[in-house]
């Protein structure tokens, strides 16, 4: 399961945690309500072996036993990016939003809330697995890319002079929001749509798209859709809307508080709660906004994909099941 950049990767991880410890017989207990999700007779869900992964043990939920959630190329595309010229020569608009091409150690990537702390990937394999493997399944989440841009724009201009809020060269405060949006943030959007919506054509059924938002706002219709694509189906509605609760924004900020550390913050313990908030539709020139889907049409993104309502952006296409 990949995020596109600024969807909420923490929404998703948490939804699929949840669900593969309840599946292996444990339980969850609502921090706000004292509510337990599960069996009481089995063990509670360890928050502290949940440091972002980017892979996640799930033995009796997937058949590969780890599910990665997190941001990704589609696997696969590699083979079919030729076709686009402008693919190669694009940067995303920084570094990690294509984990298992970007040269990580693949030996030893992390696992959240396995009896092992690391697991060997195949890069290879798994691209390899998106043609040949009739099992194979991937699922994209996005977000609004200009509501999305403009939270992330804000976050960076918001860290100043910090050597992470720097624009290249100069200090991030200096470029419009207009340059960011149009030089940097639309363009490695468009790189990883593209590479789901050229996968999903070119090996039907293996492929699903699905609006964060929507699946935020219809989680009794959008999950179930999105467990079937990964023949997880087994699930009853009312267990289903008690992980989506568990998953809220301000439980885990709860949970954050109680384990001393922030989820969405450096692994090393740093105290505060960073809790990523729901997302809030940003008021943007519309002006503005139609020149960027124009920009995204430009490079070959089904804009359909951002007009209302977004609960028609669930697309589920192509044939397999090891999960990304």
């Amino acid at each position: 399961m990949a995020c596109l950049p600024g969807a909420d990767v923490w929404f998703v991880r948490f939804t699929f945690s949840f669900l593969s410890h309840l599946r292996q017989g444990g339980h969850v207990v609502d921090r706000l309500t004292g509510e337990m999700v599960g069996n009481p007779g089995g063990p509670a869900f360890n928050f502290d072996h949940v440091s972002g992964g980017p892979l996640l043990w799930a033995p009796d939920l997937v058949p590969f036993r780890h599910l990665f959630i997190g941001h990704t190329v589609c696997p696969g595309f590699n083979r079919i990016s030729s076709e686009y010229d402008w693919w190669a020569g694009t940067p995303f608009s920084a570094r990690g939003f294509d984990y298992f091409h970007d040269g990580m150690n693949y030996a030893h990537v992390p696992v959240d809330l396995a009896p092992h702390a690391f697991a060997p990937v195949s890069v290879d394999d798994v691209d390899a697995a998106a043609w040949t493997d009739a099992r194979q399944r991937m699922v994209l989440v996005y977000g609004d890319p200009v509501d999305k841009a403009l939270a992330s724009f804000t976050l960076k201009r918001n860290q100043g002079r910090s050597a992470s809020g720097r624009f290249g060269e100069r200090p991030f405060a200096v470029p419009s929001f207009d340059e960011y949006l149009f030089n940097h943030s639309l363009p490695g959007y468009a790189k990883m749509m593209v590479s789901y919506q050229a996968m999903a054509q070119a090996v039907p059924g293996a492929v699903q798209i699905v609006s964060e938002e929507t699946m935020r706002a219809e989680p009794d219709r959008v999950l179930p859709s999105v467990l079937a694509h990964l023949k997880l189906d087994r699930w009853t509605t009312a267990r289903l809307d008690a992980v989506v609760n568990l998953s809220r924004p301000e439980h885990l900020a709860v949970v954050e508080r109680e384990i001393g550390r922030s989820f969405t913050g450096p692994r090393r313990g740093r105290k505060g709660t960073m809790a990523s908030p729901p997302p809030v539709r940003a008021a943007v020139d519309p002006g503005l906004r139609r020149k960027a889907l124009s920009f995204l049409a430009s490079m070959g993104v089904d804009t359909a994909y951002f007009q209302p309502p977004l609960a028609v952006s669930l697309q589920s296409v192509g044939a397999a099941r090891r999960s990304a």
